[in-house]
């Protein structure tokens, strides 16, 4: 199949006082929308009311065409002639309709015959007088094949192996005769936060809903623990992240110290558009303070008052689903991203190859930074709203896979929405209103590999005083040691426990700590070569910049028997930059080390050439030359015996002492 890609003539087109690109022309382009379900969409070419109307499409290479395609998803019986055109541009008659009486939609598979032209343009004319119901074109297309073209929804792989995904309600512990939306696991799926809406526990009062008729208390988040595989009864958040508004969790950080909280919370009470973040401490939950996003601009009102938000795993990309000026549907699919003032970037707009003429929303980016999981009535799905998965191409946001159905496990002829997955992917939960205990309930599912993304590690452990032991406050860095550079930071706080972060596959990372008059040791965390989640510990040591203190520079790396800096160097480098910068009056001794292989007189010159490698590096950094000072030792101070190839790894090292501060 080819698909049109270019409108070039269009008669009319059904006005409404939605967006621009709402039944338009460029809605007949690309792979169908809707069908097969089929039904009257803005997905869709709609023209308007009247005798007679027509769309001309091109194709983006001329194709000797077994048949035209021509997807109907509203009005079969509207469709009158189709034309096709070669590369003269002459019109040729290829179908009449005989059948004006169809109202639903319908494939047509219009065969040409031998030898078959090369088509590069079609044009379709409807008659919406024919029919009571709107006339629309889905796509249109030019098929090589012999046998007719099928819609079919566009299924992950695997998605359809419904026995093995295990669709499983959660129970009472979470779910109850409220409605439970919203679910939110955190990366070592241990815990799981949600929304109940209704509850007789909730903190607000009971206000008639227009959406249902019924009096409902406003929505409330609420938290489970996972013991012995049972999740336990959950419990209410309470305030100051539940007050008398509607309330809902939309992130929550690796470590369990950072909530994304949906709308602005009001020193005086009440609530506003937008997002807040509130940090645990000791003594409970923060008050939410504003986010601020740059520019933000939604248009609140004309297609509702109901936004989503989403905080990656890293802190680094904030997801949200909002109505712009820019938007395609009534809400489409945004990023932003941290700027240095601690604001928001311009959401800036995912692009067609996720945002569609209809609604997307809940936006859920996995721990790996690149699968996007998201619900939209705007591809061929199973009920009025599926889950989707597409996965970014590269780092404009604008290029994304092709978004596939997460399939019948999964999706339901109802509403299926929220979709969050913990970090080691294999499990995933969801809100559903299908055979749940009252209204929406959360569900746990078995992910099939196909719709898994990239497998990622949870590092995580304490920050200690290196003379001391105890713990102490830090910030916790982990750098990507080669490639583009990335870094992701958390906080060590001893009061609430360990610092976690989240660590996508096939990169090698520098870990290190940083507080004001400390150095820390750093630690290298090898990821290429692993291919499954997994869970490892790793304690960080920060020695106080005292004279004296000595530490090893384990991640400076050199070419064998060269002096030039390795690029994966930089991580460490950049650190005793920040470091000397921070504290002006630290002055510092390099000591080179090599093992014991080769000459003698060889191996220190060698050492010194490679501390002066690095004092250099310092120097080009703005460091004043008299702060620091090298020396090279040859194998004259090993650390080890030279006996092994591992022993001799650890006597080749650059150290640093601390001279004074």
């Amino acid at each position: 199949m080819q698909w049109a890609d270019r409108v070039l003539a269009v008669s009319s087109t059904y006005k409404t006082e939605g967006l621009s690109t709402e039944y338009g022309a460029a809605q007949a382009l690309g792979p169908p929308s809707i069908l097969p379900q089929g039904g009257a969409t803005p997905a869709a070419w709609q023209p308007a009311a009247g005798a007679e109307a027509s769309i001309r499409v091109g194709f983006a290479r001329p194709e000797a065409a077994r048949q035209l395609v021509v997807c109907i998803n509203s009005g079969a019986g509207g469709l009158a002639r189709v034309y096709w055109y070669g590369p003269d541009s002459t019109e040729h008659l290829a179908f009449t309709n005989p059948m004006p009486q169809a109202a639903s939609g319908q494939v047509f598979n219009i065969p040409l015959k031998a030898p078959y032209p090369a088509v590069s343009a079609v044009r379709v004319v409807v008659t919406p007088a024919r029919v009571r119901v709107p006339v629309q074109v889905d796509a249109i297309g030019l098929s090589t094949a012999t046998e007719p073209f099928v819609a079919r929804v566009n299924v992950a792989p695997d998605a359809l192996l419904i026995s093995e995904a295990k669709k499983t309600n959660l129970g009472a512990g979470i779910n109850s005769s409220s409605r439970e939306l919203n679910p939110v696991i955190s990366p070592d799926g241990r815990t799981l936060y949600f929304t109940r809406w209704g509850h007789p526990q909730n903190t607000g009062e009971a206000v008639v809903e227009q959406d249902f008729g019924q009096r409902l208390k406003p929505q409330d988040i609420w938290r489970s623990e996972l013991t012995d595989r049972v999740w336990k009864q959950a419990v209410n958040l309470g305030p100051p992240l539940n007050n008398a508004d509607h309330n809902a969790l939309c992130s929550i950080s690796a470590d369990g110290k950072t909530a994304l909280l949906l709308n602005q919370y009001l020193p005086g009470g009440g609530m506003a558009a937008g997002v807040s973040i509130s940090h645990r401490t000791p003594t409970g939950w923060s008050f939410p303070e504003p986010v601020k996003i740059r520019n933000l601009n939604m248009l609140l009102g004309k297609f509702g008052n109901f936004t989503e938000y989403a905080l990656s795993a890293d802190r680094q990309f904030l997801l949200m689903a909002i109505s712009r000026a820019d938007s395609r549907g009534h809400r489409d699919l945004y990023v932003s991203f941290p700027e240095k003032d601690g604001s928001w970037s311009e959401p800036r707009n995912l692009g067609p190859d996720v945002n569609t003429a209809l609604e997307e929303g809940s936006p859920f980016l996995a721990a790996d930074g690149r699968t996007l999981y998201f619900s939209t009535e705007g591809f061929p799905g199973y009920g009025n709203k599926d889950i989707f998965m597409a996965r970014r191409l590269d780092d404009s946001w604008q290029r994304w896979s092709r978004p596939e159905n997460l399939g019948p496990a999964i999706n339901t002829p109802g509403w299926d929405g929220y979709f969050t997955i913990e970090a080691s992917g294999h499990q995933a939960y969801l809100s559903s209103d299908i055979e749940g205990k009252g209204n929406e309930d959360i569900f746990r599912v078995n992910i099939n590999p196909s719709i898994r993304p990239q497998p990622v590690a949870i590092i995580s452990g304490k920050v200690t005083d290196g003379e001391s032991q105890k713990p102490i406050p830090a910030q916790v860095f982990a750098e990507v040691l080669v490639g583009k550079k990335e870094v992701i930071k958390t906080e060590y706080d001893p009061e609430t426990g360990e610092y976690k972060v989240v660590l996508p596959m096939q990169k090698s990372y520098l870990m290190s700590a940083s507080k004001d008059g400390y150095v820390s040791r750093t630690f290298e965390i090898d990821l290429r070569k692993e291919n499954e989640y997994r869970e490892i510990r790793q304690d960080l040591s920060l020695s106080p910049l005292r004279p004296g203190v000595r530490l090893p520079l384990t991640n400076i790396f050199f070419p064998q028997g060269d002096a030039g800096l390795l690029p994966e160097s930089a991580p460490e480098l950049g650190q005793l930059v920040r470091i000397m910068r921070e504290n002006p009056r630290l002055s510092i001794r390099l000591e080179g080390h090599t093992d014991n292989r080769g000459d003698y007189q060889a191996n220190v010159k060698l050492s010194e050439m490679r501390v002066n490698s690095v004092k250099n590096y310092l120097v080009s950094n703005g460091i004043a030359s008299a702060r620091v000072k090298a020396l090279g030792f040859g194998p004259a101070r090993p650390v080890a015996p030279n006996a092994s190839e591992e022993d001799r790894r650890k006597n080749r090292r650059v150290e640093l002492i601390v001279l004074s501060n």
